[in-house]
């Protein structure tokens, strides 16, 4: 188990021995310190399992994959007025080698059996000396859920890091239809995005977005464009109380 959500545990007043804890091991804060010097270094993990992106919009990290491993969007990606038609991911930076490289090492590792750990200690390790403004990770910068199993693993990387908001943002309508509203981590939000600029916006899941270029857009505008591309202190893809965000074209 995570040491976050371990010791979350120990602490918890659902636990009955949360007290005997206290007393025997100190303070929340001592014992996950105990723990996280237990765990695998950085570069071991990543080593294993690829770097986190640090992207200049994000107030944080992201991960993700190549975007030729997109099932929907690599299709889409060949329709005029669809958003994948102009992905930000499929060209430029994301196309350098050495970085095609590193997104291509973490498309390899989904399959081992120890993703979930490595994953988990991964992100614990790297936001561990990060502000409370900054604990925001963003799944998918590039690429998109790969499958029903690979979104569970997911799941169970957002629980293991509680103390942690996700995003997500898809297109697999297929997928996340598979998926109960209240299985979804209860520190992640999951977005089902629009197909087209200025399209429907999905309606069979609660949390969505999309991408407005000449019609008035729908829900929370993203303010990045206005904000030198930046997140800035705005976190409405995260806030599962914001329903629908919508990004202005670039």
């Amino acid at each position: 188990m995570n040491p976050v959500k371990t010791v979350n545990w120990m602490f918890s007043k659902d636990n009955p021995n949360r007290d005997y804890n206290k007393k025997r091991n100190g303070s929340k804060k001592e014992v996950l310190n105990h723990f996280l010097k237990q765990m695998k270094p950085i570069k071991e993990l990543e080593a294993k399992i690829g770097t986190l992106s640090n992207t200049t919009k994000m107030p944080s990290y992201s991960w993700g994959i190549p975007t030729e491993y997109c099932k929907t969007g690599m299709k889409l990606a060949k329709i005029p007025g669809t958003i994948c038609n102009k992905c930000y991911a499929d060209k430029g930076f994301y196309k350098m080698p050495t970085v095609n490289a590193m997104y291509q090492k973490r498309y390899d590792a989904i399959e081992m059996n120890e993703w979930v750990d490595y994953m988990s200690e991964l992100i614990t390790q790297k936001y561990k000396k990060l502000t409370k403004s900054r604990l925001y990770h963003r799944w998918f910068d590039s690429g998109d859920i790969q499958s029903y199993s690979h979104l569970m693993k997911i799941f169970e990387v957002c629980e293991n890091t509680p103390h942690i908001k996700h995003w997500i943002a898809t297109r697999e309508y297929s997928i996340v239809d598979k998926v109960d509203e209240k299985d979804v981590p209860k520190n992640l939000c999951l977005r089902v995005s629009a197909i087209k600029v200025d399209g429907a916006i999905p309606k069979f899941w609660k949390w969505t977005s999309g991408v407005h270029k000449h019609k008035r857009h729908k829900g929370r505008e993203c303010p990045a464009y206005k904000q030198d591309g930046q997140c800035k202190d705005c976190r409405a893809c995260w806030d599962r109380k914001v329903k629908q965000v919508s990004y202005k074209e670039h």
